[in-house]
């Protein structure tokens, strides 16, 4: 088998390089902005015909194998494009070089994560997201809280916590994996659920979301990819940067709730090195509901020190190759004057009426005091990678991307005086070692069909415990190997039809050694469940993922697909583990989660329009999350399959040359479970995986060339779907079965551009000071502590300077 995949690649590349030797031109030149600086990852077409290349990272591209006579060539990136007639004889070399002009709503952005190598957004047969670095501007007037960026500005998306945790926060209700210049930032083995908030929006260049199972990366892509894509180095000068300063402020209860924050960046190019160098630093506040009481400091983002540095050295060697090495620090850290004082839930009657009391701060005292040994809560996260780039080889056929990368990971809860014996808090350790080498092969064929191949190995080594600071172990180390090959293939017809198709084999072995399991009492009664004495094991998983879609794109006015797509996750093993629901972790045998996802969807452009609909069905062999046996606190993997569906749409205006923008989207999904052996008698799901319908509507207005306004809203629905139960004439809902009650959000933002440089930004969140409960407050709100009201009325005053 392996020496005829071997046979097999030889033969194409062989096949590649002769074609590339016919009696042909070449076009060789330079892709810049307006400005002068290069554009790297711009697409490089020949209209009418199949030729294509990309552009390198100083902006360079070279096509070969053009057959003598005339064309137009055509180079975009994002909302750049530009064109130009060319006529090109046979063993001419031909130099031309591009100067990218705006072209609104004429979208074909470059997407570097989808198939993992530069691919136009409207060629992929599947549903992409792009918050490009203009969003990212625009809603960070508002906020640093890259939770609430992405509610705003991605459909499929639930809405923010409120909290620096995720939980709750999915996507087409499975989990993301977030990434990082494509670093997987998740934690599967001990699933934390706070690698939402990994990296600092400022220093954010774009966010590419793929929706949809998406196995390409391997492990918790079961709803999709949040890859956060980090700023480059500029091309254009040898020293430049970028001077940020704000301060934020409550309006509905200003008690020392003023924070403030800070961002200093420097970049440039020297010959052949390019930087890019950034560090931030912000302190929050005291933050306050609607009603003017303390949020919650129960996984909250009051009183908290964010620190975050990026850097970036890129080399370029000679013409075709390039190193790069990038550096990534994020750390938050709370320290709450408060203490929280528990919320509550009641249930009236029979016919569902309650009454959520959310849990808010209180001021400390003798009776429930801020434990001395306890540290604040929050993130720790580092990326490193170093990243090869060999382009040009076999005939200018293939490129080789490499790259080798270490992510480490710390993640402090907040401290329980009762669950564990003489109190603790608990940390998330994680620790990842990845290895990637992928190739990509284009096929220049004088025929009507081109073909591309990615293909290459993923290699990792992730390891994961949880324990207690003061190192008690809770979870013992979890040493995961993982080797995953894969391929992705794309053939496109003419300028008509694109076929993706792709298959990935994952080979996985956790090792665990032998562990005692830790006292808790899930009552808080003080009465501790004995340890148990586990003996270690090997657990293994094994999956095949496939994935195939087919795009129609001759005609702008409507570009539709349809899509088949598969995913895979681990349970959260470590949670399993750390209840000994066994004594061998050989006997534990927990199940990989497979999901299949089916989608059709279109685009729609116009001059002054944009469009995209799409529908969705996803199904799993077995529950997402896991199923708590409240009198041991042990969870079990869920055995019951899961059914989600819904619909998204998206729509844009833009007119007098980008002046005035508006647009909507609306989301909606719903979910079914059942049992294992019975298909018929259908349940919902709970809200932790299904989220209310969300409706996004935007207006930007840019009047003059110095001022420029926009308002944005949210507006979460209702999701009431579950009945109460009775217990001795009490009654309750289910855990995570509680009724949604939707609420409306209103944002303002305003810059004013006192010169080319130099701007001031005013933003303002929930501006009529509504009180809510954002939705996991409220389907959670049987636990108590996870029922945080979100912030009231806030502003944000922000200067900027650009040198």
């Amino acid at each position: 088998m392996n020496n005829l995949i071997k046979n097999c690649i030889y033969t194409v590349l062989l096949f590649s390089g002769l074609c590339c030797y016919s009696q042909t031109g070449t076009i060789t030149g330079k892709v810049t902005k307006s400005g002068g600086s290069p554009v790297e990852y711009a697409n490089i077409a020949l209209e009418g015909t199949q030729k294509g290349t990309v552009t390198d990272i100083t902006g360079d591209y070279v096509l070969k194998g053009v057959a003598p006579g005339e064309y137009v060539l055509t180079a975009s990136y994002i909302s750049l494009v530009a064109a130009k007639k060319i006529i090109i004889n046979s063993d001419e070399t031909l130099k031309v070089d591009l100067v990218l002009d705006e072209d609104h709503l004429n979208l074909d952005e470059v997407v570097v994560s989808a198939g993992r190598t530069p691919e136009k957004l409207s060629e992929i047969p599947a549903s992409i997201t792009i918050v490009d670095s203009k969003q990212l501007k625009l809603l960070g007037t508002n906020t640093t809280n890259i939770s609430e960026i992405l509610e705003y500005a991605v459909p499929g998306l639930a809405p923010s916590t409120g909290t620096f945790s995720s939980w709750g926060q999915t996507l087409r209700g499975r989990e993301p994996l977030i990434m990082v210049d494509g670093i997987p930032q998740s934690t599967p083995l001990r699933n934390g659920q706070v690698d939402i908030k990994s990296v600092q929006p400022n220093d954010i260049s774009r966010i590419e979301v793929i929706k949809g199972s998406a196995a390409i990366y391997g492990n918790s892509g079961d709803g999709g990819i949040i890859n956060y894509i980090t700023k480059k180095p500029e091309k254009d000068k040898s020293f430049s940067g970028n001077s940020n300063l704000w301060g934020t402020l409550n309006l509905s209860n200003s008690e020392d709730a003023l924070g403030w924050g800070a961002q200093q960046s420097f970049t440039g190019t020297l010959d052949n090195l390019s930087y890019y160098v950034s560090g931030s630093y912000e302190k929050t506040g005291n933050k306050y509901d609607g009603n003017g009481d303390p949020l919650s400091p129960t996984y909250g983002l009051d009183n908290t020190k964010i620190i975050s540095t990026l850097g970036k050295v890129g080399y370029q060697i000679n013409e075709a190759q390039t190193v790069d090495l990038m550096f990534n620090h994020y750390r938050t850290r709370q320290d709450s004057p408060f203490v929280p004082l528990l919320g509550s839930l009641e249930v009236y009657n029979a016919e569902g009426d309650h009454l959520v009391t959310p849990t808010i701060g209180v001021p400390p005292t003798a009776e429930n005091p801020i434990p001395e040994e306890a540290e604040g809560s929050g993130i720790t996260t580092t990326n490193v990678q170093l990243k090869y780039t060999l382009s040009d080889l076999f005939a200018n056929t293939t490129k080789l991307e490499t790259d080798v990368y270490y992510q480490k990971g710390k993640n402090i809860f907040f401290y329980d005086a009762t669950y564990f014996e003489n109190g603790g808090q608990t940390v998330v350790n994680t620790e990842k070692l990845g290895f990637r080498p992928i190739l990509n092969t284009k096929l220049y064929l004088s025929l009507p069909v081109s073909m591309s191949l990615t293909y290459g190995l993923d290699i990792l080594k992730d390891k994961t415990n949880q324990g207690l600071l003061d190192g008690r172990v809770w979870t013992p180390d979890i040493d995961l190997l993982s080797t995953a090959p894969f391929v992705q293939a794309q053939f496109k017809y003419k300028d008509e039809w694109v076929l993706k198709a792709g298959l990935r084999y994952d080979n996985m072995k956790a090792t665990i050694e032998d562990f005692s399991t830790l006292p808790v009492s899930p009552t808080r009664d003080d009465n501790f469940i004995d340890p148990i004495n586990v003996t270690g094991g090997d657990i293994k998983f094994s999956n095949t993922s496939a994935n195939i879609g087919v795009r129609y794109i001759k005609h702008d006015e409507f570009i539709p697909y349809v899509n088949f797509s598969q995913g895979f996750s681990l349970p959260d093993t470590g949670r399993v583990v750390r209840g000994g629901s066994s004594t061998d972790v050989n006997n534990i045998n927990p199940e990989a989660i497979e999901t299949d996802n089916y989608e059709f969807g279109f685009l729609s452009k116009f001059e002054h329009i944009r469009f995209e609909a799409v529908g969705f069905y996803t199904k799993s062999n077995l529950g997402i999350g896991l199923t708590r046996v409240p009198d041991t606190d042990q969870y079990v993997q869920s055995k019951n399959p899961q059914k989600i569906y819904g619909a998204e749409f998206a729509v844009d205006f833009t007119y007098f040359e980008d002046r005035l923008r508006f647009g909507s989207s609306y989301s909606y999904f719903e979910g079914l479970t059942h049992g294992p052996d019975d298909d018929t008698n259908l349940s919902y799901i709970g809200g932790d995986v299904v989220s209310p319908p969300k409706t996004t509507v935007y207006v930007s207005i840019a009047p003059m060339n110095k001022l420029s306004a926009s308002l944005r809203m949210v507006h979460v629905g209702d999701r009431k779907r579950f009945n109460t139960t009775q217990n001795d004439g009490t009654f309750s809902y289910a855990y995570k079965q509680v009724p949604v009650t939707g609420y409306t959000l209103v944002n303002i933002s305003g810059t004013y551009k006192a010169t080319d440089k130099l701007s001031f930004s005013l933003g303002i969140n929930n501006l009529f000071n509504k009180f809510y409960l954002p939705p996991r407050s409220q389907w959670a709100s049987s636990l108590g502590s996870y029922n945080s009201a979100g912030e009231g009325v806030n502003g944000r005053l922000s200067v900027n300077y650009t040198f």
